[in-house]
C-alpha cells in the first residue's frame, strides 16, 4: 500500500495534462482527500443520494461536482463542492497535487464533460463529515482496501442488448466502479502501483 511519502513523491514527478478551464457545467472537478497516519491512510469517499434522472445516482464517488460561473479555476470547483457536500475545508497547505484531466464517459460514450482531480492530505486526524442532501453517506475508506485483491469484483450490465463488464472494488454492500474506478486507476498508475482488479474480470485476466 502506498504511504504518504510515496504519494507526495509520485505527484511531485507527475505533470498533469488539462485543457484551459471554463466555468461551464461541462467542467467538473473532484477532491481525493486523504487523512490518517502515513502508513495507514484513509480516503474520503461518498455514496451519492438516489436521485431520479441522475446517471450517477447512488454511486460511490469523491466529493465534487460541476463548475459554477463564480469558480475561478478547476481546483476551486473541487474545494467548493467538498465544503458543500461533506463539510470539509480544503486549504493550500493540504494540497498534494493534481491528476491529469479526463473525459467523462457514460455507458462507454463521451458526454462532452471533463473531470479534474486534486489530491489532498488533511493530517493525522479523521475529521467528521457533515453531509448535505446530495450525499447518502460518507466514509473514510482504508487506502489498503483498494489494493487488496480480495476485494476485487466486477459489475455486469446489459445496455441496448449488449453485455458490458466493468472492473470494480467491493466496499460494504456496494461496489466502486465507473468514473470513480477510472480516477483510482489513474492515481494508481501515477504511483506505479497498479490496482489488481483487472485480472478479476472474465476474459480480461493477464
Amino acid at each position: 500500500m502506498p504511504t504518504l511519502d510515496d504519494i507526495k513523491s509520485a505527484l511531485a514527478r507527475h505533470e498533469p495534462r488539462s485543457q484551459p478551464f471554463r466555468a461551464v457545467p461541462e467542467q467538473a472537478a473532484v477532491a481525493m482527500i486523504l487523512a490518517g497516519e502515513e502508513d495507514a491512510l484513509r480516503l474520503c469517499m461518498i455514496r451519492r443520494a438516489e436521485r431520479e434522472g441522475d446517471p450517477w445516482s447512488g454511486h460511490y464517488a469523491f466529493p465534487g461536482g460541476r463548475a459554477q460561473p463564480e469558480d475561478p479555476h478547476a481546483r476551486a470547483v473541487a474545494e467548493r463542492e467538498t465544503g458543500e457536500e461533506v463539510g470539509l475545508r480544503l486549504e493550500d497547505r493540504h494540497l498534494l497535487g493534481a491528476l491529469s484531466e479526463m473525459p467523462i464517459r457514460l455507458g462507454g460514450r463521451d458526454t462532452g464533460m471533463r473531470l479534474s482531480t486534486f489530491v489532498y492530505h488533511l493530517g493525522r486526524a479523521l475529521p467528521p463529515f457533515t453531509p448535505n442532501n446530495e450525499v447518502a453517506a460518507a466514509y473514510w475508506v482504508p487506502l489498503s482496501h483498494l489494493w487488496d485483491a480480495g476485494n476485487a469484483t466486477h459489475l455486469d450490465l446489459h445496455r441496448s442488448g449488449a453485455r458490458m463488464v466493468y472492473p470494480a472494488i467491493q466496499y460494504l454492500d456496494y461496489v466502486i466502479w465507473g468514473l470513480t474506478f477510472r480516477v483510482l486507476t489513474l492515481f494508481s498508475d501515477i504511483l506505479d502501483r497498479p490496482l489488481p482488479h483487472l485480472e478479476e474480470i472474465p476474459g480480461l485476466g493477464r
